[in-house]
């Protein structure tokens, strides 16, 4: 979606590909890096619990 490689994001996130590669596998990435992500795409990260009664914790 947000029209570069995987190695171009990778590097604009301040790791290797490979790296990067190896997190996203098993999603293991901080709040802060996944506000980097959001910011390098042009996106906002937003995290919290949504209920189905409209209620919500973020």
């Amino acid at each position: 979606m947000a029209g570069m490689t995987q190695t171009e994001f990778a590097k604009r996130m301040g790791m290797s590909q490979q790296t990067f590669s190896s997190r996203l596998k098993v999603g293991k990435f901080t709040q802060e890096e996944l506000e980097k992500m959001a910011s390098i795409v042009g996106a906002e990260w937003k995290s919290g619990f949504y209920f189905h009664n409209g209620n919500r914790i973020e």
